[in-house]
Order: C-alpha cells, then structure tokens, then sequence
C-alpha cells in the first residue's frame, strides 16, 4: 500500500476547503470526508443546550508556536498510521483574529471506503481539539472577552 500524502499547517490565513478538498482528492479513493469548523455567532457554555447563549462577535485564536505544528503533524503521521488505507489527509487550523463565519479549522481524509473516511477524520478533528495547543479568546457582542476552558 502506498503511503498516505499528508499535509499539516497552522496558518495565519484564510483556509480553503477547496486546497484541501484537491489535495486529498485521489483516483484509487472511494470516499472523501471534508470537515469545516467556522466560527458561529453565539457561544454556549460548556455546550450545555440549556445554558445561557452569548452572542459572539468573533475570536482570536493563539498557539503555543513551539509545541503546536509539531503536534498537528505527529497527529496526521498517527492517522496515516492507524488507517493504512488512507490515501490523503490534510489538517489546517488558523490563527489570529477570525470573524463570524471565518473557518477556524479545515481537515480532510480520502480512502478507498466511507467507513474508513469517517473514523479516520472524526479521529483526526476530535484529538486535535483535545492535544493541540490552540486557545480561543471569545469576543462577545455585548463587549468583554472569555478564554473558554479556563473556568
């Protein structure tokens, strides 16, 4: 089996679901799993769909700059390691100042089955939320800021 093509970044730019989409894009795949996280304009506390929303003007996002690339790449390397059938993964995270609806994180896997796909990117996009160090400063509407998580 061919290895998998990997692509991981952390950008100061604005993402493109289109690059990654043609990246991991490959003739002997069946299936490609796009996922997009953008930036919504309410925040709720610790998800809980009862709580209180605040409206959300937009976020910074800050990175532990020594830690954070090396740790987005050993996770896509572990990936194409767990899945030997994936064929292309692509993982992008921006930082700095995004605006409602800006995308925050993009990642993308290809393989020759959609079960595959799927486990593979909820696999990717749920451990870099939990070990990569990217922090997020929400700006509320109302005026003030809040770094969720650190209650």
């Amino acid at each position: 089996m061919t290895p998998a093509r990997i692509h991981s970044a952390i950008v100061a730019s604005p993402l493109s679901v289109a690059d990654a989409h043609a990246f991991v894009a490959d003739p002997a795949s069946g299936a490609t799993v796009v996922f997009t996280g953008q930036v919504r304009d309410h925040a709720v506390p610790d998800e809980t769909p009862d709580a209180d929303a605040r409206d959300v003007a937009g976020l910074d996002y800050e990175v532990y700059e020594g830690v954070a690339q090396d740790t987005l790449a050993a996770l896509v390397a572990e990936v194409a390691e767990r899945w030997p059938t994936v064929r292309a993964i692509w993982a992008e995270h921006r930082i700095g100042s995004l605006a409602i609806s800006d995308l925050a994180v993009v990642v993308g896997v290809s393989s020759p089955h959609r079960d595959t796909a799927f486990e593979a990117g909820r696999y990717l996009i749920d451990t870099l939320k939990a070990t990569v160090p990217i922090w997020k400063k929400e700006h509320w509407a109302e005026g003030g800021h809040h770094w969720p998580g650190t209650d």
